[in-house]
């Protein structure tokens, strides 16, 4: 079975490397970003290394999209057989009493409702085919809760959630539904220096590894899942440890 995978927030960090990743083992990749320019960017880099991606511009917190970019992919390829939920926003950070509803609104649009639109369209048309490989980009903070980022914690406990319905739901059909959460990443989104002083030296400080992902990094876990049958509803955490340390006391 020829292998068709769409790769959503795929215009820079990790999505970007995943698609590259992808391309690079023949499989033939839909780059989605709503920064076209972006997306296009990513698709350039493909073909110059021999593989083979298109470019599609989607809001995928909006059904209409979504639906004209599976439409797109089956006119140029087939049926996408893989899927990587990997879009997200974090929004600003603040208190809940300070969220407003439009705020609210936009991270639960693309961080979550994305991952319905996506999978409400073609998990049918993989259970067809017998065939699907679906992986949700999560976070840490899926797991924990964070001061100051409260959509953007409800939405990644969600994407989760989400998983591993989705995995006991359709397993029987050769589907497998996993998740990746991601601690601090090279990535734009992943460095807040901006947004809270010294955001990087603090993550670095309680992280045991006194390390940061890279995007390649993350694109190497995305591949592995989606070469595995039996993993399937696994929520898989890279983060250099963070997350096994209470950070109170140090040695």
């Amino acid at each position: 079975m020829e292998k068709i995978a769409i790769v959503t927030g795929a215009g820079n960090g990790i999505g970007a490397a995943t698609a590259k990743k992808f391309a690079k083992a023949g499989i033939k990749v839909a780059v989605v970003d709503i920064a076209e320019d972006q997306a296009q960017k990513v698709v350039e880099e493909i073909k110059e290394s021999g593989g083979e991606a298109m470019a599609i511009r989607c809001d995928v917190s909006k059904k209409a999209d979504v639906e004209s970019c599976i439409t797109q992919v089956e006119s140029a390829y087939g049926v996408p057989t893989i899927l990587i939920n990997n879009a997200g926003i974090g929004g600003p950070f603040h208190r809940v009493d300070e969220v407003t509803e439009e705020e609210f609104d936009l991270v639960f649009g693309v961080n979550i409702k994305s991952v319905y639109l996506f999978a409400h369209n073609l998990l049918p048309k993989m259970k067809e085919l017998g065939f699907g490989r679906i992986v949700n980009t999560s976070s840490i903070q899926g797991m924990y809760g964070s001061p100051g980022s409260s959509s953007y914690v409800a939405t990644k406990h969600a994407v989760i959630g989400y998983t591993k319905t989705i995995a006991a739901e359709w397993g029987k059909y050769g589907i497998t539904c996993n998740a990746v959460c991601p601690g601090f990443v090279q990535t734009a989104m992943g460095a807040q220096d901006d947004e809270v002083d010294d955001y990087t030296k603090k993550v670095m400080s309680m992280t045991p590894t006194h390390t940061i992902a890279t995007p390649d990094e993350l694109a190497d876990m995305m591949f592995f899942l989606i070469e595995q049958g039996y993993m399937n509803g696994s929520v898989n955490v890279m983060d250099g440890g963070i997350t096994c340390h209470v950070g109170i006391m140090d040695v």
